[in-house]
């Protein structure tokens, strides 16, 4: 069972360094020199506790998964940006004062990029995964199709019912 904890911890991490696209799970198995059985099992295990989610694609000619962290860790780069740092008049600034974050038009700025580019990931995100999943609900329909040929002998006319 400590083997499976430890393969479990290691996978995630990769998987999570490979930021919001995640990583093909033959990589993976590549990556911790696994079988491809092993892989899967560890996959199943993370999809399970929800800390992955596994994506049919089609990658290089072959249907794999992709495994995607569905939390990544957090990012500080828009508290970077945050205009408070830089403020003229950040000593001025309270809620009783002319300067203050409920009518400061920096921080009310920086709150909607903020937002937008959080929102465009999003989307980005939802629309791959979108993509592979009309990939495979189109090959599942192609391949539900069967085509049966009924030789003549064996044709019933709507008169002999």
């Amino acid at each position: 069972m400590d083997r499976i904890e430890d393969l479990t911890g290691r996978s995630l991490r990769i998987i999570t360094n490979n930021g919001k696209d995640g990583i093909v799970q033959s990589n993976l198995c590549k990556k911790l020199d696994l079988s491809s059985r092993e892989g899967s099992r560890v996959a199943i295990c993370l999809e399970k506790r929800l800390l992955i989610k596994r994506v049919k694609s089609f990658e290089n000619g072959r249907w794999t998964y992709r495994l995607i962290p569905t939390k990544l860790p957090i990012n500080i780069d828009c508290i970077d940006s945050v205009p408070c740092l830089s403020c003229p008049v950040e000593h001025m600034c309270s809620i009783d004062s002319l300067y203050g974050p409920h009518n400061c038009g920096l921080v009310e700025d920086w709150i909607v990029v903020s937002f937008l580019e959080k929102t465009q990931i999003e989307q980005k995100i939802e629309d791959h995964v979108y993509r592979d999943s009309e990939v495979v609900q189109s090959e599942k329909h192609k391949r539900g199709k069967v085509l049966v040929r009924v030789s003549k002998g064996n044709r019933k006319s709507k008169r002999m019912r």
